[in-house]
């Protein structure tokens, strides 16, 4: 059989409730515009049962047939959670990373040469402890984040992961860059060589960059005509209690204590609310802040940037390696974007051009710059409109991206 090349993702095929997972399917999707004819394709994907939470049927068949042009193979794999979560914890990745270079050396043993593999973050971290040494130069491990961001007192993850990526430096594997953040933080807090370092720049690929229909039933009827949004996982590096603390403080400087409705999407994929969403609930009842909280994911909630009663997108992170909600509001033409300066989203909002910006971790800041968003005229808002769709286009291109990566990684496999 000729030479392969094999996607592995922990997201993004069977659902997407990250950010990554809509990022891993974007990947894929420019990977079978790129792909040349007759080179194999297998993705790899963390196996989910149907009667997992995280589970999506309807996703999961786009996903097939998005993948069908090109008879690509399917080959799900194992974190020993027998189906029932994509991420898990660490005994999850170590499962996954031995069961990961199990079924890569038996697709490989069928090859004519060792096919190049991309695998996507931190669930793979370990994969190159379990490859053999000949198949690592082939492989390219892509972290859209790191324990040390997000997890930084897990002492034993933060290990694995430096391990892993040691492991595949040292056996020649390249490391793949998703943000220029994400290769300061690499280089600088986990010791990868530059010379190790791949470019492939997150972004949109032309399909989602089409706004589709808001689902109007998201937001209560009283809110419809004027309301913020907020969305991303619940967790709290997304920051979402600064906003409603913001919040807060902007009610007593506008009349009546009368601000936009805030649609708050902070998401699992749990049908009951964690403990973090209940903080949050607790928070915006004590503050007082006029809210409807959506607490479980739901893909119809991205439609809701092309809204016309939309007065401004809120990201208020503490910690983004990336962040693709800002891209998002530009492809919908969702102006202004208010955002943190935090990691990769500095990269995205330009202070006064595409959106505000905020200093992470500080109500008051991110206060200001709502405040800076609301008061924005039908004029200013067109120019920030115009200002972020020229970004998509010209810097965030994620075809392009994908195209210059497999060129590099894989040139033998394009078009």
């Amino acid at each position: 059989m000729a030479r392969g090349l094999i996607v592995c993702v922990h997201d993004g095929f069977y659902g997407a409730g990250t950010g990554a997972g809509y990022a891993n399917r974007a990947f894929l999707r420019a990977t079978v515009r790129h792909l040349a004819p007759r080179v194999p394709l297998v993705v790899a994907p963390v196996y989910l049962a149907p009667a997992s939470p995280e589970y999506d049927a309807q996703w999961a068949g786009d996903t097939a047939r998005m993948l069908r042009p090109v008879g690509a193979h399917v080959a799900p794999l194992s974190n020993g959670t027998d189906g029932v979560t994509r991420f898990g914890g660490l005994a999850a990745f170590q499962h996954l990373a031995d069961d990961t270079g199990r079924v890569l050396s038996d697709i490989a043993a069928r090859l004519d040469e060792p096919p190049a593999v991309v695998a996507f973050d931190v669930p793979f971290s370990g994969v190159a402890m379990h490859l053999p040494s000949t198949y690592l130069p082939h492989l390219t491990y892509v972290p859209r984040s790191s324990a040390l961001q997000h997890d930084p007192d897990n002492s034993e993850r933060v290990d694995y992961e430096r391990r892993g990526l040691a492991a595949a430096v040292a056996g020649g594997a390249r490391v793949g860059v998703i943000s220029a953040y994400m290769r300061r933080h690499l280089q600088e807090e986990l010791a990868v060589p530059a010379g190790a370092l791949i470019d492939l720049p997150d972004g949109l690929t032309a399909d989602e960059r089409r706004a589709l229909p808001p689902a109007d039933d998201l937001v209560p009827a009283a809110g419809r005509a004027d309301f913020l949004l907020a969305l991303g996982r619940a967790e709290p590096y997304k920051g979402f209690e600064d906003l409603l603390d913001a919040l807060a403080l902007l009610r007593s400087d506008y009349p009546g204590g009368r601000l936009p409705h805030l649609v708050l999407a902070a998401v699992t994929d749990s049908q009951s609310a964690s403990p973090y969403q209940r903080q949050l609930a607790d928070r915006a009842a004590e503050l007082g802040v006029d809210v409807s909280l959506h607490t479980r994911f739901d893909p119809r909630l991205r439609t809701l940037l092309a809204h016309p009663g939309l007065r401004a997108v809120v990201v208020p992170s503490r910690q983004e390696p990336f962040g693709r909600i800002p891209l998002e509001a530009f492809a919908a033409g969702a102006a202004p974007v208010v955002a943190t300066t935090a990691g990769g989203l500095a990269e995205q909002v330009t202070d006064g051009l595409t959106g505000f910006t905020a200093e992470p971790g500080r109500p008051d800041s991110l206060a200001a710059a709502i405040d800076r968003a609301l008061a924005t005229t039908p004029k200013q808002r067109d120019r920030m409109r115009r200002a972020g769709q020229d970004a998509l286009t010209s810097r965030f291109d994620h075809d392009a991206a994908v195209g210059r990566f497999l060129r590099t990684v894989a040139p033998w496999a394009v078009r």
